[in-house]
């Protein structure tokens, strides 16, 4: 269910992790991003959505204040009100091969 803060804005679950563990866990009213295709938001009851990310994490938390975290790279996921951020994900590069002369 969506909780609501004092200015009647609805809520989403947000998780982010890294391999190192969870840099953020909680109840958030927005999360900002940048996609291949740009800039986008995701708010409660947001379509489900999955999305590699770049540059930066916008975090709009409950009370108002913003959090942000600068990334390289990930994977988001919005499903059912719940989102997850898995960032430092690796892109996959072929390998050079060497030659054994």
């Amino acid at each position: 269910m969506n909780e609501e803060n004092n200015k009647g804005k609805q809520t989403f679950s947000l998780l982010v992790r890294s391999r190192e563990g969870i840099i953020y866990q909680g109840q958030v009213t927005s999360l900002t991003s940048v996609n291949e295709k740009g800039k986008f938001d995701i708010l409660a009851q947001h379509a489900n959505f999955i999305s590699l990310i770049s540059s930066i994490l916008v975090i709009g938390e409950v009370g108002g204040g913003k959090k942000e975290i600068r990334i390289d790279n990930g994977l988001l996921r919005s499903k059912g009100n719940k989102v997850e951020v898995y960032i430092g994900i690796e892109k996959a590069i072929p390998e050079k091969t060497s030659e054994i002369v």
